[in-house]
Order: structure tokens, then sequence, then C-alpha cells
């Protein structure tokens, strides 16, 4: 579970329900669906696109479009995390994360575009791109009123490959990360508005002037 703090005043959203999942499953329920997101990975995004298809094919809910945008980082960055602690030269743990990356988008991608060919969801819209840029942050915009945003905190761990053998590595916080979220109020200057607001902006340039 990812804890999250909050910068708004929705007292209807209690605190104990408070996970990404149920900002997801909100975001879910309206008419039109915006889903922008920059991450490491697309390994959480690809679960709870996951989770959603399952809402709609249970008729639980019954959007008219979704369209889902996603940022990772180029294949050819050098990421410092996840690494071997001892060995930075040591490429497994890097080519073992392109590897995860590849298995989630694909499947995202194929959740949503069994929506639409099952004329479950009439628009359907993914984009996925990369960036010559190291996260050092996760970021979703959720219909273009809410943020969640939360730090890669660097965490030392051992991992198990494919082979059997395990590698002390330098990694990041995923599913344990602190998330704040950040909401659009009617107030133009509030620090929820400006913050939504601003990183809509920085979203957008990324994806329009440097991902590929």
């Amino acid at each position: 579970m990812q804890r999250i703090h909050s910068s708004g005043t929705k007292a209807a959203r209690p605190a104990q329900a408070v996970t990404l999942r149920s900002f997801i499953n909100d975001a879910f329920e309206a008419p039109l669906v915006t889903l922008d997101v920059y991450t490491l990975t697309s390994e959480s995004l690809d679960a709870h696109i996951r989770m959603q298809a399952e809402r709609i094919r249970d008729r639980e809910i019954s959007p008219d479009r979704i369209a889902v945008r996603m940022l990772l980082p180029s294949e050819e960055l050098r990421l410092p995390y996840p690494r071997t602690k001892d060995d930075p030269a040591d490429l497994r743990l890097q080519n073992r994360l392109h590897e995860i990356t590849k298995r989630h988008s694909a499947s995202l991608r194929e959740a949503l575009r069994d929506l639409r060919t099952d004329d479950l969801v009439p628009a359907v819209d993914i984009g996925i791109r990369h960036v010559p840029l190291v996260p050092t942050f996760k970021l979703y915009l959720l219909n273009g009123n809410e943020a969640l945003h939360g730090p890669y905190e660097v965490i030392e761990r051992t991992i198990e490959l494919d082979d059997g053998a395990e590698v002390v590595a330098l990694d990041v916080l995923g599913l344990g990360a602190t998330l704040t979220h950040y909401e659009r109020e009617d107030d133009p200057n509030s620090p929820g508005t400006v913050f939504v607001g601003s990183m809509q902006s920085w979203f957008d340039s990324i994806w329009d002037m440097l991902a590929q």
C-alpha cells in the first residue's frame, strides 16, 4: 500500500481509504478518463489498469473514453538505480528493469485495447513514450484535476535474478513510496490548483518536446 498525504480538504474521502487505488478508482468513474503518468517502470500502472478493466467488464463503471499517456526513462540511459551496490558497471539489474517494463507496457496496452475491441469503451487512446531523464519522483495526473506526486527513496535490498543469483542492490521504493495528493480548487492561487496546473504543464512540455 502506498502512503498518501493530502494537501486538500476533501473530507468525503476517509483517511483509511486514501490509497493510490482509491484515487484511480474515482478517476475511472468519470465519463472521460485521462491519466498522465511519469514513472520509472510500468509495473504499478499495469496492475491498476487491469483492475479498472475488470470493473468495466463487470459493468461497475462505463467510461466513454479513456486516454492514458505514460512517460518512461529511455533505455539508452545509464540509470543510477537499480544497480549492483558494489559494481556500478554490472548491467544485469538495469536489463532486468527494461524487461519488466516491456512486459507490463505490453500488458496494459492489451488490457486497454481489448476494452475497445470488445465494445466496452467507445474510445481508448494509449501512448507510451521514453525520455532522456532519470525519474527522481513519480507523478500521476488524474482527469486534469488531481495530482499524486512522490519522490523515489533510494534503499538497499537483495534482488534475486532469473538465474537464481542474488544481488545486493541500490534500488528505489515503488509500491511503498509516499505520495502527496493535490487537487484543483476554485481559488486559482491555492497550492493545489497551482501545483496541478504546473505539473500538467511540465508533463505536456516533456511529452511534446523531449519524448520519443
